[in-house]
């Protein structure tokens, strides 16, 4: 997830291919999910807040990014974790194509079974659409490079018509949005299930200011 650019409302990071298409906003702005601005600073303000979801995430990022095989590392709740929340902040960033360009695309396969096992048909159904749309009939290949020869690709010129591919994605991205599965109470409850937050709750009696706050948008 690398040569990304602010988004100019949110400062969300996003893929330049995106903000050349959306006027310098991530998807979300775009569609009006961040544009109240109090709302967005009341978001940022709470990130800065210690969280223990936060920190988890942070630490398997870390971990994820230490070597060529840091996925791989993992245990098998922590890919869960990590696929699903990988795929949802991209998709919140800049939408299906972006995670599917991006490095985080060569987890498709892990976080359709991460989907299905967390209960989230609606979530698995869209990413199972958008790479159908992207790539018809053909796997989405591991490799990036390969996965982006395969892929469909938004118009060079920007006079060009949308193409129908992108308006059937664009359907898909706006459906994912309205978040109908509630990914981050999925995921929180899954963390919590199975262990993986327990090491970053602050050791004090005041635990419940702990609370889930939900996986953050990456």
């Amino acid at each position: 997830m690398t040569d990304k650019v602010p988004c100019n409302k949110c400062d969300a990071m996003i893929l330049p291919s995106t903000a050349e298409r959306t006027g310098g906003v991530c998807m979300a702005c775009k569609q009006g999910i961040r544009e109240n601005i109090e709302k967005s600073k009341e978001y940022y303000k709470k990130q800065k807040e210690y969280d223990p979801f936060r920190e988890l995430w942070t630490n398997l990022v870390k971990k994820v990014h230490a070597n060529e095989s840091g996925f791989e590392r993992l245990s098998k709740e922590e890919k869960v974790y990590f696929s699903v929340g990988i795929l949802d902040g991209e998709v919140y960033n800049g939408g299906m194509h972006q995670f599917f360009s991006n490095s985080s695309g060569e987890l498709y396969s892990e976080a359709v079974d991460a989907l299905s096992l967390l209960g989230a048909t609606n979530a698995l159904w869209l990413l199972r659409r958008a790479a159908k749309i992207l790539f018809d009939s053909a796997a989405p290949p591991k490799d990036r490079f390969q996965r982006w020869d395969a892929m469909k690709q938004y118009p060079e010129d920007d006079n060009a018509p949308q193409p129908e591919w992108s308006v059937e994605l664009e359907k898909v991205n706006d459906q994912y949005w309205a978040d109908p599965d509630n990914i981050s109470e999925l995921l929180n409850k899954y963390a919590e299930e199975n262990g993986l937050v327990q090491p970053f709750y602050k050791p004090n009696k005041n635990r419940q200011q702990d609370a889930p706050g939900g996986a953050p948008l990456l």
